[in-house]
Order: C-alpha cells, then structure tokens, then sequence
C-alpha cells in the first residue's frame, strides 16, 4: 500500500507494526512475489539465519571453552531448530531476526569492542522500539564506540524514513503502537486467560489482584525491575565472559518484564547469553536456575495445547488440569522460566565477591 500512497499501519494481513523505515526491507518481497511466495521466502531466509546463527554462536563458544563435535551440533541445533525459531518460521515472523541481531552483535562486541555489534543493535530497534534498550548493557560495559555506532545508526536510519515517508507516517507510527497494540486493560482487567501468551509481570499481579486496573502495575514493574538491575550492574564486574553474559541476560530479560508486550516469541531474544551462560557458568545453583529456566522456557504450551495431550493419555481425572490451569493463568510457562533465569542473574551478583567462574574473558 505505501508504493502507491502513504504509509498505513492496518492492512489486510494484520497490523503493520515497525517503523516506516522497515518498509525497505519488504519492498522486495512486495515488488518480486505474491503474498504465499513471500511468505515462503521469508520462511527460508529465517532457517538460514538461525542456522547461521547457531553456527556462529557455537564457534565463538568453542573459542571459549572445549567444545566437542556433537556439542557444537547441539548448540547450532538448538538455536536453529527448536520450538521457538521454528514457531517464528512457521508464522514469518521477524524475532528470528532481532535474536540474531543481538547474539551476532554482542559476539562483535566481545572481539575487541567492535562497534559493529552496536549498529547491528540499533539496525534491530529499527523493527521494534524496545531492542535500543539494549543500549543500557553498551552503558554499564562502557563500550563507547558501540554505543556512538548505535546512535548513528539508529538517527540516520530514522532522519531517513522521515525524508523518505514523511513525518505523519512517525506519527502514525507512534500512534499505533501506544494505542491498539497496548492491550492491557483487555488483555488482564479481571484476570489473564490460562490461554494468554503475554509474558510481562503485569499478568501475575492481575491474577494476585483482579479488582485493581492492570495499567496501574506499569510504572510499579518499572520502578521495580529498574531496581533490580541496577543492583546487578552495580555488583557485578564487566572484566569475564561469565559477567558480560550474565548482565546481558539480566538486561535483555529486566526489558521483557517492563514491556506490557512481551509475547512469547520473544524469548528467542535470550538464546545467545542463556547458551553461552549454560556453558561457562560454573557456580552450580546458578547454573541450575539456568538450567531449569531454559526447560521450562523451551518447553512452552498453553490451556488448549495441554487439555489434547492429557485426555488423550487417559490423565483428565486425575486432577492435573486442576493445578495446571491455574498455574498456566498466573503466568506464562515462558514468564516462569525468564523469572528463574533472571533469579540467577540476581544470586551471581549477590555472590559476586566469591570466587570468580572458571572462565574468563
């Protein structure tokens, strides 16, 4: 629609929902194919980039740590083959592509500080506003260059779109984000569905307390995860691998907690720290909260998916459905698994004065 006139965020596939100057990345798609080929081609250009993905993550992890052949099979496979970057494939999304965004950029980043990995950052904010939050982790690490490659990058590619679609289109924009694609009082007035699949911290307090409206939780998860994080800045040191991991992980997990629209698609954003962090991490209870929330962060269904599965095995009175349900409506398996990795994150920096991981930078 915006080849013959302006730039429009309701379509007939859906809700446009990135800003204007991401548009010249489906202009391809547009001019070369139908709608169904499209689709297909983004389909196999999100394979090659998981894959790839993996591929890179798992060579910069073996120049970490001894990896074996099936280790680095099992890394690549896991980044290009699991539930979620095969959801993601099946519906064309585009989280395949800020995951790698953020993994490839912080790898740029841990060789030699390439500021490369900040404008790759900022590329990713160009899709959704909420990836140039991942500038707080450039800020605590100090990474000058990358965070002036980022702006750089992110106000050009901006000053861009304003030439090139105008100014009403930002508006439009703004306006579309701020006002139909934040559902909070519809999503979590009352209550969350067992069915939902939001992951922020405004669904748990909703269920806790259903007669409070939902918006009034925004600024208290802001002001409460912000704290959070800062105490994990503060304690912990930028001078290891392990470190670095651990408050990018906070960081990109701190970032979907405030976020009203977090979806589980998301977690694609965690793969890169939680798989280098589930290698080098050595101290065992962290590990294990690691462990344990990459579980049950991959192993992701809802009310409708597990209702099939339990009655065709036969499990329908025993009485599973009556604890499941109203632990699937207090939270997200992915909000339960995010919760306990970031729990990690938070004991690492209140036993940072212990001994230090085994690995270094």
């Amino acid at each position: 629609m915006s080849l013959s006139g302006p730039v429009v965020y309701e379509t007939d596939y859906g809700l446009y929902v990135y800003t204007p100057i991401v548009l010249l990345f489906f202009y391809p798609y547009v001019l070369l194919f139908d709608f169904s080929t499209a689709l297909l081609v983004q389909r196999l250009l999100g394979v090659a980039v998981a894959l790839g993905y993996g591929a890179i993550l798992a060579k910069f992890l073996r120049s970490k740590v001894e990896l074996e052949g099936l280790d680095m099979a099992l890394i690549t496979g896991f980044v290009g083959l699991s539930l979620y970057p095969i959801v993601i494939t099946v519906l064309g999304g585009i989280e395949i592509f800020l995951g790698a965004a953020l993994g490839v950029g912080w790898i740029l980043l841990e060789k030699h500080k390439d500021e490369r990995g900040g404008a790759l950052w900022a590329l990713a904010s160009l899709f959704k506003i909420f990836p140039a939050l991942w500038g707080l982790f450039l800020l605590r690490t100090r990474n000058t260059r990358a965070i002036i490659a980022a702006v750089v990058t992110g106000v050009g590619a901006t000053l861009a779109g304003v030439l090139l679609f105008g100014f009403d289109a930002y508006v439009r924009y703004f306006e579309t984000t701020t006002g139909s694609r934040v559902r909070v009082r519809s999503l979590f007035a009352g209550g969350s569905s067992p069915d939902n699949e939001a992951v922020t911290l405004i669904r748990p307090l909703a269920q806790l307390f259903p007669t409070v409206d939902p918006v009034t939780w925004i600024p208290v998860i802001f002001v409460v995860v912000a704290a959070l994080l800062g105490f994990i800045y503060l304690r912990l040191s930028d001078e290891t691998l392990t470190e670095r991991a651990t408050l990018l992980l906070a960081t990109v997990i701190a970032i979907t907690f405030v976020m009203p629209t977090s979806q589980d698609l998301d977690m694609y954003l965690v793969y890169g720290p939680l798989v280098v962090l589930l290698y080098i991490e050595r101290r065992r209870l962290e590990h294990l909260f690691y462990s344990i929330g990459a579980v049950i962060l991959v192993y992701n269904f809802n009310r409708n998916e597990l209702i099939p599965v339990v009655e065709f095995l036969g499990l329908a009175r025993t009485g599973i459905l009556d604890i499941a349900i109203p632990v699937l409506a207090f939270a997200s398996l992915p909000l339960y698994g995010l919760t306990l990795m970031f729990a990690g994150c938070f004991l690492r920096a209140i036993r940072s004065d212990a001994d230090a991981s085994l690995y270094g930078s």
